[in-house]
């Protein structure tokens, strides 16, 4: 007697955290934990998952909705005398470059005269935070 193939599939191969990845996890629930107890001084901000892996379905998706590639990892907008301003602030591993698309949009940033910070480490986005006073 021969043996039924099981017709269920295989459990995909989950896509491990990279460095990237884990600094921002890390410095997500840190800005959590300052949100939480009042101690992050801006009107609101956000994590940009543009970047993220996904398949070509939901990739074209969200292009046809209107993501824009190059857009920063966070977004912290804050009041300065009185007038709205934001700080984009991009991670990169000790060895991440910017795209192309990336390198527009701090251009465009800076044109605009908004901060614009690439952040190597945890430690290096919480610096960009203090130095605009929202921490």
């Amino acid at each position: 007697m021969m043996k039924r193939l099981s017709s269920r599939k295989q459990p995909a191969k989950k896509r491990g955290l990279g460095e990237e990845d884990l600094m921002h996890k890390s410095f997500g629930r840190i800005m959590r934990q300052y949100d939480g107890y009042g101690k992050l001084k801006c009107l609101e901000w956000t994590y940009d998952a543009s970047g993220e892996k996904r398949d070509g379905i939901t990739g074209s998706l969200l292009k046809a909705k209107g993501l824009n590639p190059g857009q920063s990892d966070y977004r912290f907008k804050y009041l300065k005398n009185n007038i709205a301003h934001y700080l984009y602030l991009e991670f990169k591993t000790k060895t991440g470059k910017q795209s192309d698309n990336q390198k527009r949009f701090e251009k465009t940033c800076i044109a605009e005269n908004e901060k614009y910070e690439i952040a190597r480490s945890v430690e290096e986005g919480l610096n960009a935070l203090s130095e605009c006073g929202l921490i």
